[in-house]
């Protein structure tokens, strides 16, 4: 279904205005073919091992005869840098980032003649930490704080390189994570994930739990991003950024790993690269189980009688899966590059449980008692195929890009929970089934362009369109026949339709230290909910989505940035059911077709200072949300509490986040990262309990120790504070994980055991009270969990992803947001 054509008309209106505003300069107007600079020194900073960019290099220019600092600069993200004006003379430059050795290119001269000086690639190569008789390579670190977003080498993670990339963000900053693995992003879990910068066709926490953190290379988080990116996600964006290589021939790396509990995994990638084309094949397979106990005690009130349930039992909770890629990327020209990818795989989720009830009420003090054994299971499997194609033009920043993608999914459910007396005779159940296709297809057009000195324009538009059909089903225990019954007033067929046209631009210039990004991107989106026999929920809107960046840089080793953007979360699918769903004999979920979309504007600062080989970064941030989504409980009936979603009123989160990065050993390196923030929640409808706020702070304490060149060790420690929610309070939470990785072959085989929650102290707490009801909630993990994994590599694969932002992998489309 294609709908209004208003997008491709402000597209064209934006380039058409840029195309006159921001001409480029003809030749002989200080400029040279492709826009490039005709005076000052420079070049591009590439590290030697992996040949990837590297942003934020200091880069000092240096009288030659006197020895005096002249100017500097940093590098780009694509790791390019640009000292103007320089006077005609003799000079040296240096170039220095932490964990790399300095180099110094000496014999610059400019003249009137020569007014250019161009270095080309500059490759330098890690550190070498010389000790008494050994020789230590210093690897990349664990995080790289960039002005703009922070990276997590997943390769440096030794706690975590057993697990997924839930494990691996446990040790992020702006990241919490509880036991069951779900993850909020600066206490939100209305953030999107990428893989490899494209939309993820599972769930957002879905996702993160079956990537194998093997097969990551590095994952970004980016709390404010540019307009051109989807505005998706209240809080920002998690990329996951996975392997490849940039090696000529036959390359590749393989890992298996197993631990506590039937902890089980394993993946390959080989890479083949030639002048001509790159081709690539991967599988992974894994499966995590997690065990411990769970305890409750729920009041509700009905009529003015109370009645009571304490509940306390078992659990088990077991995810797992396969996931197999492949691609190939043509080089048609040394300009024109065409890329196909397909992928497939299957996820699975797993729960069990056993639990022994206690029901009374004011009426009834001697306790009904009895036990309950539940399991569900849901997952499927997803496709996905992708066609991309590049043109560049006359400079590397002038290019046209278009892609391509489809992705087909199956989502299952069934849930069946089974309710027994003291005599072990059965005297209730339900069974409860969901399914349905989903399908997803996505097109982008952007186009890069050039200006001025280091001007840039990035235009594009954009197309996503899903459809999913869901079937939903209940049947009940009858204990004449002792069988299970359908019951058909809980047969629903849903129909979901969802489209967005989106059109963005963003126009980029440095004038002197100042940067300068102004984007703009207008989106349409038009959805239906039609349930089958019943009523039909459409929104079709415009929304609009401003940002801005800027950055200065003080001095070479300082730099500063602020932002502002605009973002929105839409509900997701089945948060808008409009139907009755039993979890349990005692808990019943409905969605609210109702919800609307939650926008936010989030303003940031923050400031980077580089002193020898350490670094200190700090931000502040306000971020406000209006029609904030949260999951409410209220009174279905004696003893049952009903779940469902509702816009609860709007929230501000104020807060600073501070990041210590320091070396103060040879031997050891470590990062302290603290975040503290006021949150509060406001303009609450009546039914809730008005003016909720707290003062929450979170802490990672990230240590790295090199014994020597074969043994590596590492301790993480991380806290978080109690929260408050709509409906009550989370209480805080703490762990302590350790790693250490033996290389047993140089360059070919690693072996890596960790240890988490060494002091089981990862348990989860939390209150819920509202209208009539009051819940307490007691969760509790087996801990400490031991596993341990292997890595070889063969003909020195080394991970890079294509032109360094990792366009090509990933199972990729759109989510289930609607």
């Amino acid at each position: 279904m294609f709908r209004p054509t208003q997008p491709t008309v402000v597209l064209i209106g934006i380039l058409l205005f840029a195309s006159i505003v921001f001409p480029q300069r003809p030749q002989g107007s200080g400029m040279n073919r492709g826009n490039r600079p005709s005076s000052g020194i420079m070049g591009k900073v590439l590290d030697d091992i992996t040949g990837s960019p590297i942003q934020y290099a200091n880069i000092m220019l240096l009288n030659s005869d006197t020895d005096e600092a002249v100017t500097g600069t940093i590098s780009n993200e694509k790791g390019r840098f640009h000292i103007s004006p320089v006077k005609p003379g003799k000079y040296y430059v240096t170039i220095k980032f932490m964990g790399y050795e300095e180099l110094r290119i000496d014999s610059l001269t400019i003249t009137f003649a020569t007014p250019m000086a161009r270095l080309g690639e500059v490759f330098i190569k890690p550190a070498q930490l010389e000790g008494e008789s050994v020789v230590v390579e210093r690897e990349r670190t664990t995080m790289e704080y960039k002005i703009d977003k922070k990276v997590i080498n997943v390769g440096q993670d030794l706690t975590s390189s057993s697990g997924t990339a839930v494990e691996v963000l446990e040790n992020a900053p702006s990241v919490q994570v509880d036991i069951e693995g779900n993850v909020e992003l600066r206490g939100s879990s209305n953030f999107t994930v990428l893989i490899d910068n494209r939309p993820s066709i599972l769930d957002a926490n879905d996702a993160l739990q079956t990537i194998p953190a093997s097969t990551i290379d590095n994952i970004e988080i980016i709390t404010n991003p540019s307009a051109a990116y989807d505005p998706d996600g209240v809080t920002g964006i998690i990329n996951i950024i996975t392997k490849k290589s940039k090696l000529e021939g036959v390359s590749g790396i393989a890992n298996l790993n197993a631990g506590m509990l039937g902890q089980l995994g394993g993946d390959f990638l080989i890479n083949y690269r030639n002048h001509r084309y790159t081709a690539y094949i991967s599988a992974a397979y894994h499966s995590r189980v997690y065990e411990g106990s769970d305890s409750s005690f729920t009041r509700t009130t009905v009529n003015g009688n109370n009645n009571y349930v304490e509940q306390v039992g078992d659990r088990r909770f077991e995810h797992g899966g396969y996931r197999i890629r492949t691609g190939i990327d043509f080089n048609l020209t040394k300009k024109d590059i065409l890329g196909l990818q397909y992928s497939m795989g299957n996820r699975g989720f797993e729960r069990g449980g056993t639990n022994t009830f206690k029901q009374y009420s004011d009426l009834m003090t001697v306790p009904f008692e009895s036990s309950t054994e539940a399991s569900s299971e849901r997952g499927g499997h997803y496709s996905q195929v992708a066609i991309n194609y590049e043109h560049q033009f006359s400079s590397p920043t002038h290019r046209l890009e278009a892609e391509l993608s489809f992705s087909p999914r199956e989502a299952d459910e069934e849930s069946l929970t089974e309710q027994f007396n003291v005599l072990g005779e059965q005297v209730s159940g339900t069974l409860t089934t969901e399914k349905g296709p989903t399908e997803r297809m996505r097109f982008k057009l952007s186009y890069e362009q050039p200006f001025a000195n280091e001007g840039k324009i990035d235009a594009g538009y954009q197309i996503k369109h899903g459809l999913s059909v869901d079937e939903s089903g209940l049947q009940s225990w009858d204990s004449l026949t002792a069988t299970y019954i359908e019951d058909v007033t809980y047969d629903h067929d849903t129909d979901y339709e969802r489209d967005i046209h989106s059109t963005y631009a963003t126009i980029s210039n440095n004038f002197g230290k100042l940067g300068v990004q102004a984007g703009f991107r207008a989106e349409y989106t038009y959805r239906n909910i039609a349930v089958a026999g019943g009523d039909s929920y459409s929104i079709d809107r415009w929304d609009y989505y401003p940002t801005l960046h800027l950055s200065y840089s003080i001095t070479p080793t300082q730099k500063f940035m602020a932002s502002y953007s605009k973002r929105v979360r839409h509900p997701r699918g089945w948060y808008l059911e409009p139907f009755e769903t039993w979890m349990d004999a005692y808990n019943v979920r409905m969605g609210n077709p109702g919800l609307q979309p939650v926008f936010s504007n989030s303003i940031e600062a923050g400031y980077m200072q580089y002193f020898g080989k350490n670094m200190l970064s700090a931000e502040i941030y306000s971020r406000e949300a209006t029609n904030l989504i949260e999951r409410i409980q209220t009174v279905y009936g004696e003893n049952i509490i009903l779940h469902s979603f509702d816009n609860v009123g709007n929230s501000l989160s104020l807060g600073s986040e501070v990041t210590l990065r320091m070396l103060p050993a040879k031997w050891w390196d470590f990062n302290l990262m603290g975040n503290l923030y006021h949150y509060e929640i406001h303009d609450q409808p009546e039914i809730y309990t008005q003016g909720l706020e707290s003062t929450n702070w979170s802490m990672r304490f990230n240590n790295n120790f090199t014994i020597n060149k074969m043994i590596k060790l590492q301790m993480n420690a991380m806290y978080n504070s109690p929260s408050v929610t709509a409906q009550g309070e989370r209480e805080a939470m703490f762990f302590l994980n350790a790693g250490a990785r033996l290389t047993l072959i140089e360059n070919k085989l690693n072996a890596t055991i960790n240890v988490r929650d060494i002091l089981d102290t990862g348990d989860h707490e939390n209150i819920s009270e509202g209208t009539d009801f009051y819940r307490y909630q007691f969760s509790d993990r087996v801990a400490p969990v031991v596993s341990a994994s292997l890595k070889y590599t063969f003909n020195n694969y080394r991970s890079r992803d294509r032109n360094g932002n990792g366009m090509n992998g990933g199972e990729s489309a759109e989510g289930d947001d609607f």
